[in-house]
């Protein structure tokens, strides 16, 4: 029973979930790997604030309802190319990579947390 709730939380729509923003997401990724929020709005390039930047904008695709180029403005104005890069990057490496699979389910189960908690 107890398995089954904690797998089926993520799936049922909770009456009291409150919007899932960027900025939300944005604030849990940085939290998450220790990096500001301006960090991941910036050109730095090295490989943990890549990983995390690609990894909070495709949570953004897919917990928000923004479209690419709005997902491209929060992230330092991006273009929508980078965020489509950034969603099939991470897609491919949720499937091969363990790691990168527990770091998303991980930020999304403490994103969804914290606007239920809004």
């Amino acid at each position: 029973l107890e398995l089954s709730k904690v797998v089926l939380r993520d799936l049922i729509t909770d009456a009291e979930l409150h919007e899932v923003t960027a900025p939300l997401i944005m604030r849990e990724t940085a939290d998450y790997f220790g990096v500001s929020v301006e960090a991941l709005q910036s050109a730095d390039r090295s490989r943990v604030l890549v990983t995390a930047r690609q990894i909070a904008m495709y949570l953004c695709r897919e917990l928000t309802e923004l479209s690419l180029p709005k997902i491209g403005q929060t992230f330092g104005g991006r273009d929508q190319t980078t965020v489509m890069h950034a969603y099939k990057k991470i897609s491919e490496q949720m499937a091969e990579k363990r790691m990168i699979f527990n770091q998303v389910t991980e930020l999304t189960h403490r994103i969804k947390n914290s606007a239920r908690n809004a």
